[in-house]
């Protein structure tokens, strides 16, 4: 992710603003690392300075209602379809940045047979991206020319990417903005994280503070290992179903293992995970699975043993300020001592390596409190090489806080302002060490879900798929009250809930048509399970689709209806199936849904009860 040229310089220099599958003023706020929460001020002076904004989005996010910005609704799915005619129409009207093309970018020639039509006989037009978006041809048309006589900001979140081919919206974005022809420009281009913590503010000009190696070598002999150490963690049902199978991973041959034992700690896979039921079967084949967690989680409930961790309120730690800007560090201060049986993750891992006989190799002879003091010390030690005079480590715990200081030039931070400058001094970690339009490297492994160039793939399942039996789209973007499955069970998910269930967002029309009102309780169906959510009426989504916001936890009960979630988890709806064969990252708004008024008796959410009894282990 390249760094992102601040907010400064856009109130400064930017005509237009595109949000695409972007809603910074909910995601930069429920993000990790975001202690500032320094986004909404920005707005503000967004708003009153008066830059149009456009929102491009199967439904009107906050920071699009607030921003008042022009709505462009694609159906799920296809904004690789919107934005290739976008491209067309730039090119057959002469405003492409051939210029920029040929001096900065790789592969325009190989794109522009693609928009053309000579590579596969499709013209790329806005009257055929119309029969595939919902988005009127003259309104694609329209968007285009606009952009392209301002200086403009495309905005892109990660939405658009958690769905089948999502790795093409991103590189088709990149491709769309040098068409433009104003990378490196003050306020043009685009940016890949302005939804995400401080991205967009001024980057400090501290030492970064780095922490424990993510791939430690073992230490000491292992049994051989028969499959591919690398696996992509959206795979882990296919992997417990499957031990053994080869697949195709960017480039190379996955191999699964035959996993016997799931140690699962710091994450929460029957949140993240989609088509929660098949994980759900296949998360038995395992001889045992432990979770260690602080909360009685889905993936908590379905394991065989349970180490109770401490709340980050329970012991000490450290963190830095602003995971995009490195504002400063935080000592994490213990304020309570661990409660009932809890301990530390450190505590667990250190007590696990002890009964391993690799105690001293995992703790290296360091307590807790003196790997903080590393990290602390060792940044400090790289500040100073850079001039900069951080305080002793027992002077920044009693204070509590360090901030670093941000230098003017990078209040005016420029991003691929040097790059703009001189493309050969300052080139790219691509294959070219250009923008990658064409990438003869993807080309060469033969995939049938992804190309040299940024490409429209139609999804399985969405709005083009559409049946009697599932003719409703479905999406899931990130909620307002927490941070994935996090704080779900706080007061603060309650003020978004409709009878104590996921709300499930419709159109009036789609739900006059089904006899529905506003706070009813329905069952959202597809092929592969169901849930019980609350509707709620809205114009600010577009008909024929519908929306459930991620994070619910996982609640199944067997109902008359069979065995549905009871709560609203949207992953039970989402569809387990690749982004593609380069990523093989997880799928969260991809699938076909039918909402119908839910007639029996409400089964209770219990999902927040703790169990009556649990059977503690010395």
């Amino acid at each position: 992710n390249p760094r992102m040229t601040t907010y400064e310089v856009i109130l400064k220099h930017t005509e237009r603003i595109v949000f695409w599958a972007c809603n910074p003023l909910v995601t930069a706020d429920v993000n990790a690392a975001t202690p500032l929460h320094n986004h909404a001020g920005y707005f503000r002076a967004l708003k009153k300075k008066g830059i149009k904004t456009y929102s491009v989005n199967p439904l009107v996010t906050d920071t699009a209602a607030y921003m008042n910005s022009e709505w462009i609704a694609p159906n799920p799915g296809t904004d690789c379809a919107l934005m290739a005619a976008m491209m067309y129409e730039l090119e057959v009207t002469g405003k492409a940045d051939h210029a920029f093309l040929a001096k900065y970018c790789s592969g325009w020639e190989e794109m522009k047979k693609y928009l053309l039509g000579e590579e596969d006989g499709v013209k790329k037009t806005p009257e055929w991206a119309a029969e595939i978006t919902g988005v009127p041809a003259q309104k694609i048309r329209a968007f285009a020319q606009d952009l392209a006589a301002h200086r403009t900001m495309i905005m892109f979140g990660y939405g658009m990417q958690r769905a089948q081919y999502g790795e093409q919206t991103s590189w088709m974005v990149v491709t769309l903005a040098a068409v433009l022809g104003q990378i490196g420009l003050p306020g043009g281009g685009f940016g890949t994280r302005y939804q995400s913590a401080s991205a967009g503010s001024p980057v400090s000009n501290g030492p970064i503070m780095s922490g424990l190696p993510g791939s430690p070598k073992p230490v000491r002999p292992v049994l051989p290992w028969k499959s591919t150490k690398l696996l992509p963690v959206a795979a882990i049902t296919e992997v417990l179903e499957r031990p053994g199978a080869t697949v195709d991973f960017d480039g190379q041959k996955c191999t699964y293992p035959d996993i016997h034992l799931v140690m699962w700690g710091g994450g929460n896979p029957f949140c993240h995970h989609p088509d929660t039921f098949r994980l759900e079967r296949a998360w038995k084949k395992p001889d045992t699975v432990i979770v260690a967690d602080y909360v009685w989680s889905a993936t908590a409930r379905h394991a065989d043993i349970v180490l109770p961790a401490c709340t980050t309120f329970e012991h000490n730690d450290i963190t830095n300020i602003g995971a995009e800007t490195n504002d400063g560090l935080v000592a994490m201060k213990q304020v309570i001592k661990p409660q009932y049986e809890s301990r530390s993750d450190y505590w667990i891992g250190t007590q696990l390596a002890k009964r391993l006989g690799i105690e001293e190799a995992f703790t290296e002879g360091r307590t807790e409190m003196q790997w903080i003091e590393k990290f602390y010390n060792d940044c400090r030690n790289n500040g100073a090489r850079k001039g900069i005079v951080m305080p002793e480590f027992k002077d920044f715990w009693e204070k509590g806080y360090l901030f670093f200081e941000v230098e003017e030039k990078d209040r005016e931070f420029v991003s691929f302002k040097t790059f703009r400058e001189d493309p050969k001094a300052n080139s790219l970690g691509t294959e070219s060490g250009l923008i990658q339009i064409y990438s003869p490297k993807l080309a060469s492994y033969g995939y049938d879900d992804c190309k040299g160039h940024p490409s429209y793939f139609e999804p399985i399942e969405g709005s083009a798929k559409a049946t009697k039996e599932y003719p409703l789209a479905f999406v899931s973007p990130k909620s307002r009250y927490r941070m994935h499955s996090q704080l779900d069970n706080v007061n603060t998910a309650r003020r978004g809930s409709v009878e104590e269930r996921e709300p499930v967002w419709m159109n009036p029309a789609d739900a006059q048509v089904r006899g529905l009102k506003n706070g009813d309780v329905v069952l959202v169906k597809c092929r592969r399970g169901a849930c019980l959510c609350g509707l709620q009426v809205s114009d600010r989504i577009k008909s024929g689709v519908v929306s459930i916001q991620h994070g619910a936890w996982f609640e199944p009960e067997n109902t008359p209806a069979g065995r549905i979630d009871v709560h609203g988890n949207a992953n039970t709806i989402a569809i387990d199936v690749i982004t593609s064969k380069i990523a093989r990252g997880n799928v969260s708004s991809t699938g076909n849904v039918e909402v119908s008024l839910w007639k029996d008796e409400v089964p209770p959410v219990r999902i927040f009860n703790q169990p009556r009894r649990v059977n503690a282990v010395k």
